[in-house]
């Protein structure tokens, strides 16, 4: 499929989500062989040389001191070494620096409430997901992890991943791919995801997987379609950026919605 095709079908899929009506869319070495380098050696006839016997005193009584064996101190403990953090390309580092820096100056949290977020510009940062483009606002953003390892949970939903550690802190993964749009979610797609960061969401313990950071930046309320208040379904959709054809998440719902352990497609 094109660029042009892709971006279509992407743009119908995120304005299908906010249209309630709408039927969701659906190297060997060579060895060279070591050189015979030692030879015969003749050794050399011993002179004998005529050794004259001297007569000498006999010693009595003397003895060698006594010397105790030397023990070696054992040496010091090496110190354990920190476990090698995965490199994170150049790229994705500024984009972490940058949203780091910014968070600080972001503020609090608007509340439930996306009035603020409709009224000023705001700075958000978007990420991608089995080609689908996301945006969560800074000022709801929890902070930004590298992918490590998980452990999983019996009796959870299938968009649960598990638990993840960082440092002291257990960490809820989502698998944001089969969460956001279950109904494109496929074997095949599985396969071809290749999570690299956690999207924290605000001060939760829950997290979004997602393959790409792609830029953060400031948006302005009137390049959002912004979804209606009176649309009972999807309420962590707050609305789609249109130039970059990107879902804008409702930070405060969907944690709501992951800790009732509802899916994208219900409320």
């Amino acid at each position: 499929m094109s660029r042009s095709n892709t971006d279509k079908a992407m743009r119908e899929y995120l304005s299908a989500l906010l249209t309630e009506e709408r039927e969701t869319l659906t190297q060997p070495l060579r060895h060279e062989p070591v050189a015979r380098l030692l030879e015969q050696v003749k050794p050399e006839p011993l002179v004998e040389t005529e050794i004259k016997s001297v007569q000498e005193e006999p010693v009595v009584g003397r003895i060698a001191p006594r010397t105790e064996p030397v023990t070696k101190a054992p040496p010091p403990p090496e110190p354990e070494s920190e476990p090698p953090q995965a490199d994170v390309p150049v790229a994705d580092a500024e984009i972490i620096a940058d949203v780091e820096a910014h968070k600080g100056d972001a503020g609090q949290p608007p509340g439930t409430s996306m009035e603020e977020y409709q009224q000023h510009e705001f700075q958000a940062l978007f990420f991608k997901v089995a080609g689908l483009t996301l945006a969560v606002p800074l000022k709801s953003l929890g902070g930004i992890h590298s992918m490590g390892k998980t452990s999983t949970l019996f009796g959870k939903p299938d968009w649960f991943v598990g638990i993840m550690t960082e440092r002291d802190d257990k960490l809820q993964v989502v698998d944001t791919a089969r969460w956001v749009m279950p109904e494109k979610y496929s074997e095949k797609l599985a396969s071809e995801l290749d999570y690299q960061y956690l999207i924290m969401l605000s001060d939760s313990s829950w997290g979004l997987a997602c393959e790409e950071l792609v830029t953060s930046t400031t948006i302005q309320p009137d390049a959002i379609q912004w979804r209606r208040t009176d649309q009972g379904k999807r309420p962590w959709l707050a609305g789609v950026v249109r130039e970059k054809m990107c879902a804008l998440l409702n930070v405060d719902e969907l944690i709501a919605m992951l800790d009732k352990g509802m899916g994208s497609q219900q409320g």
